[in-house]
């Protein structure tokens, strides 16, 4: 492996997901994390043939001292503890704090106690408010209940070390947040609350989501924390244009929100979009988590693309890594290695002297982070 660029600055991921407590054993599970379609057909298909795919490999082989396919991959991951796969990886990233939402699939992923025991580094708790909702949903017996339990929860978040919030209403609604009557959301919880005695508890009504962020807001305001919102691509149960987060605007300008950090994650296609709300609101950041590593050789680009608007002080690392410790490793050495190209492309250019290129890097990959959330 050649000398991966900025490797001295240690990395602050400020938007993870926790590890799986069951790692895959086939090429066909391995797979699953390294593309957002659920069909088996992609996956079996089309994901061996994924650029980011190939590359992770091939990087993952030569780390590992093994042949270059996946069977050989598998192999020597397999015969590695997982605890001692994580702290390898970690380690060599130079990994040092993780913020992470333990809001996906948490059933089958360790709880925070235990992933803090397992990293080997800084470990802090996201809480993602759309499953905090849903949680409280099954024992609210009316819409006010269910304000004064989400308000509540909310309040005392700080208190058990939570140090951001999350909001996936992209999936569910959009980012089109809108003001609601009182007899719209409360029909909209009494349907919400029926599929919850059904069985079926996935908010997507649109008039209670909503209701619920600007609940959300007003509390998070006076806290003065950060919020991550979801923008852009992702799982395809959502409807792309609806996550352009051009929609946050009036959020964003209204009296309610402005002490919220607003931290906007993933944002490919609307790397634009986002860099224009970060270069023009004080309390606006974002990142391209996701996008980098998945976009594969347009991670460079993307950097490049954010920084045309946004200035340094606004956009941060993350990886988006979920389930497999490598997601953690090939995040920080292919956005490092993405990073580089596109603060050496934007210095050729003469809007950058050579020694500020590691002022830059340096603010991305962990000030920036450190910063926002106050660590």
């Amino acid at each position: 492996m050649g000398r991966v660029p900025f490797a001295e600055i240690p990395i602050v991921d400020h938007h993870a997901h926790s590890l799986l407590i069951a790692q895959p054993t086939t090429p066909e599970a391995f797979r699953q994390y390294f593309t957002e379609s659920p069909e088996p057909a992609v996956v079996a298909r089309d994901t061996p043939h994924a650029l980011f795919y190939r590359r992770a490999i091939r990087e993952l082989a030569d780390f590992l001292g093994c042949e270059a396919s996946e069977e050989a991959v598998l192999q020597a991951r397999s015969r590695l503890p997982l605890a001692d796969l994580v702290r390898t990886l970690l380690t060599d990233a130079a990994i040092d704090t993780v913020l992470v939402d333990y809001g996906y699939r948490p059933a089958d992923h360790y709880p925070h106690e235990s992933l803090a025991r397992l990293l080997p580094c800084r470990v802090e708790p996201i809480l993602r408010l759309e499953a905090l909702a849903e949680e409280l949903l099954v024992a609210a017996s009316s819409l006010d209940q269910l304000e004064e339990a989400f308000a509540a929860a909310i309040d005392a978040a700080p208190h058990q070390g939570v140090v951001s919030y999350k909001t996936i209403i992209a999936y569910r609604s959009g980012l089109a947040v809108e003001r609601h009557s009182r007899e719209e959301a409360d029909a909209a919880f009494r349907s919400e609350k029926a599929r919850a005695h059904a069985g079926k508890i996935r908010m997507s009504a649109k008039p209670l989501l909503d209701t619920l962020l600007w609940v959300a807001l007003e509390r998070i305001a006076r806290q003065g924390m950060p919020l991550q919102v979801h923008t852009g691509f992702g799982d395809p149960d959502l409807h792309l244009i609806y996550a352009n987060p051009a929609w946050l605007r009036p959020v964003l300008e209204h009296p309610q929100a402005r002490a919220v950090r607003f931290v906007l994650l993933h944002c490919w296609p609307f790397v634009k979009e986002a860099a224009w709300l970060a270069g023009v609101y004080a309390n606006v950041w974002m990142d391209l988590s996701l996008t980098v590593p998945f976009l594969g050789p347009g991670g460079a680009e993307a950097f490049a693309e954010a920084l045309q608007h946004a200035p340094l002080t606004k956009v941060l690392y993350a990886s988006d890594a979920f389930s497999i410790p490598e997601l953690y490793w090939l995040g920080a050495r292919l956005g490092r290695q993405a990073l580089a190209a596109a603060l050496e492309r934007i210095q050729r250019a003469g809007y950058l002297q050579a020694g500020e290129v590691s002022e830059a890097a340096e603010r991305i990959l962990s000030g920036n982070a450190r910063d926002v959330y106050r660590l």
